[in-house]
């Protein structure tokens, strides 16, 4: 036997017309829609009004086509031939999401019917090109002044001069180098006593210490050696044996090549040639009787030709051309492959979001990321050993390429939860424009040491590039071992990261939260009785 239908009393509206039961099946039957009880008044939690019938009949109703109401407002009912139903946006077949009328494929961006549309793309367009061109002006000129008028800072670049030979030679050759200090398109020469630094040895540990940018070293019995040759007749003299010039080029390779050794080979050139001159002719008057002593100074031509002049000694040479994809332009895509996975990671979360626990989602924030960068790290790292570069400069070469590893990992956490950070703020539309003052902050501070820069740059010794950069170089170089002050510089642009993309996350966390919890109150909430009634 059939069940029995349920009973469902009739209501009566505020205008005194009856109201009908929502549904009309039977109780407990499969068959038959549940039946739905209404209450004449119904309070939900957290809610500040009751639900009654009338509102909830109000609230269906209205979703409801009314013809006879669009009528009498003077909406017009009429649909465009071949248009499809109200809200579907365009005809059968023509996909919808347009104004009606509009086909697939079928306009020109110019027709009358795609006003709208165009509109809208020159509209957007037109913000983009505004944002960019403030952008552009507000962030490339940062880029320019930093390599702008850097011959202007030459005199920043110290250099030690060291009489190591006390004889005229060395006396010239000092004074001569001192006199040219003062000027802003000469290096800082500036003198320091042999006994500061009584070895060779001493000399290039200092410069790899970068206490000075080069040592220019008249050589200890310099004027003697010369003297010598020429009573001798030696013609193995060699000029180049009366001063050193030590620096190391992988300091700061542009710098170097550009700026530093053609300046001191200027100079040097100057000096040594003028007095090479006035020592020859010296020579030649003080003996102009003696043919003795002129026959055995032809035996030694150089003492004539070249009897002072000097050599570079490079302790550290930029020898692996391909570390230039490491030191600088691999940084730069280091932060892409960085700021890639941030925009793959924020399409993620936007699924998952709304799903999660608020400390679920606070951990998805800062530990998604960096698991991804501890793999893309190692398979970046891993690109520079087909291409041989030497790791074991500084540590093993194992131990030198993990810990490039390493750097790079903090080097790609660094940037990339900074870009972390500024997406939940910013949001996905806008953060590409702050990608590109990312990148001139940190590339306009590595391509040439601050001493060439005005002061503003130097914020650069806490910039995550440079930090990266030195810390390079020291592995496959061997220059001055900054490591753990370039890691601690690292973890801490880390951990303020962290820090920050977890406040900012929280707290538009907590906004969403109470949008979303607003929303729920303002619904009803259908409960479904065990016997099937839904209330």
């Amino acid at each position: 036997m059939a069940p029995a239908p349920a009973t469902i009393p009739e209501e009566t509206a505020s205008d005194g017309s009856t109201i009908a039961p929502l549904y009309t099946g039977h109780v407990n039957d499969p068959a038959e829609p549940p039946t739905r009880v209404l209450s004449g008044a119904s309070s939900r939690p957290g809610l500040k009004r009751s639900i009654t019938t009338e509102s909830r009949l109000s609230r269906i109703t209205s979703a409801m086509p009314n013809p006879e109401a669009d009528l009498a407002k003077g909406v017009n009912l009429r649909r465009p031939p071949g248009a499809g139903p109200p809200g579907a946006g365009g005809p059968p077949g023509g996909g919808g999401g347009g104004p009606p009328g509009l086909r697939k494929f079928s306009h020109g961006f110019f027709d009358p019917e795609f006003a709208t549309f165009r509109g809208i793309a020159i509209k957007i367009l037109g913000a983009v090109v505004v944002i960019t061109t403030l952008v552009m002006w507000a962030c490339a000129p940062f880029y320019w002044g930093s390599l702008w008028k850097s011959n202007h800072y030459i005199d920043k670049l110290a250099v030690r001069v060291i009489d190591r030979d006390g004889g005229a030679i060395g006396e010239a050759v000092s004074a001569g180098l001192l006199n040219m200090t003062g000027s802003k398109t000469q290096l800082h020469y500036f003198w320091t006593s042999p006994t500061e630094f009584p070895t060779i040895t001493d000399i290039e540990n200092d410069i790899l210490d970068e206490g000075a940018w080069a040592s220019i070293v008249i050589n200890t019995g310099a004027t003697a050696a010369l003297a010598a040759a020429r009573a001798a007749g030696d013609s193995t003299y060699l000029g180049t044996t009366a001063i050193s010039v030590i620096y190391t080029q992988a300091r700061q390779e542009t710098a170097v090549g550009n700026y530093l050794v053609p300046y001191i080979t200027a100079a040097l050139a100057q000096i040594t040639g003028q007095l090479s001159a006035q020592n020859v002719a010296q020579f030649i008057a003080a003996n102009s009787g003696n043919a003795t002593a002129l026959n055995l100074v032809a035996q030694a031509p150089t003492t004539l030709t070249a009897p002072i002049s000097y050599a570079f000694e490079n302790i550290r040479p930029f020898n692996q051309p391909v570390a230039t994809a490491i030191t600088l332009v691999g940084l730069i895509y280091m932060l892409i492959f960085a700021f890639i996975t941030c925009m793959a990671n924020n399409g993620v979360r936007e699924i998952i979001a709304p799903f999660l626990t608020t400390r679920s989602y606070l951990m998805y924030r800062i530990l998604a990321p960096l698991s991804l960068y501890a793999w893309l790290s190692l398979v970046f790292a891993m690109i520079n050993l087909p291409f041989k570069v030497d790791f074991g400069a500084h540590f093993t070469y194992a131990g030198g390429f993990f810990l490039w590893w390493v750097i790079l990992f903090l080097g790609m956490a660094s940037v990339g939860l900074a870009c972390e950070f500024m997406i939940t703020v910013l949001g996905p539309k806008f953060i590409a424009f702050f990608l590109i003052p990312l990148i001139i902050a940190n590339v306009s501070v590595v391509s040439l040491p601050h001493e060439l820069q005005p002061w503003i740059y130097r914020y650069g010794v806490a910039m995550p590039f440079y930090n990266c950069s030195k810390a390079v170089r020291t592995i496959i170089f061997n220059t001055k071992n900054e490591i753990g002050q370039n890691v601690g510089i690292l973890i801490g642009w880390v951990v303020l990261s962290i820090v920050t993309t977890t406040v900012a996350t929280y707290l538009y966390r907590c906004k969403a939260v109470r949008e979303h919890m607003r929303e729920v109150g303002e619904q009803e909430l259908d409960r479904k009785l065990p016997d099937g009634r839904i209330v």
